[in-house]
């Protein structure tokens, strides 16, 4: 198995946020650690580093974000997934904290500046919580028991796709519960 790392910085700033699992004993039921600013740190520097290559093959990638004994942040190998979806592999030896993800190349047929009902059904079906990166180069972070997604940083924050054009749909507001992002979905972009 093969991890990125980056080491735990001593900063203050802490998110308490708790996750809960459904019935599945694979879930993550309680968070192990709460959200802090490295992790969001940890998980926009993996996701700027896959988005060239989930770009340029558009397929999305993905996987989990955790910490090793020492305390470090560190991310499983990703997984290539598909068009439209991504499987990450579980490693017994793995306790995630999050997942990850990429959305692949910029369509005009698809709103993929958002995370999807089922990027955030996904996450809270798994009890875990989760952090996408987009082609237009926004990085989102899906809480799983609020069961709402934000936005965390907007357009290019992290490696965009050149072809992204911000006129393909309307901007997305900053945060999304369940029911917005289905109101989104249904809505004629």
């Amino acid at each position: 198995m093969s991890f990125a790392k980056l080491p735990l910085l001593a900063i203050g700033l802490t998110l308490l946020i708790t996750c809960s699992g459904l019935e599945d004993p694979g879930a993550v039921r309680n968070r192990s650690t709460p959200q802090t600013a490295e992790e969001i740190a940890f998980a926009k520097s993996v996701l700027n580093d896959l988005q060239a290559q989930s770009i340029a093959q558009n397929r999305e990638f993905c996987g989990f974000i955790g910490l090793d004994e020492d305390g470090d942040y560190i991310s499983t190998t990703p997984t290539r997934g598909r068009k439209g979806s991504c499987q990450p592999e579980r490693e017994d030896d793995f306790e995630p904290l999050a997942s990850f993800h990429t959305h692949g190349a910029h369509s005009a047929d698809y709103d993929s500046e958002l995370p999807s009902t089922d990027d955030l059904l996904a996450d809270m079906d798994e009890g875990i919580d989760g952090y996408i990166g987009t082609p237009g180069g926004r990085v989102w972070f899906n809480d799983s028991s609020e069961e709402s997604a934000m936005m965390l940083c907007g357009e290019r924050c992290i490696n965009s796709d050149p072809g992204y054009d911000p006129n393909d749909a309307p901007p997305p507001a900053k945060e999304y519960d369940l029911d917005g992002l289905y109101d989104r979905e249904n809505s004629p972009i």
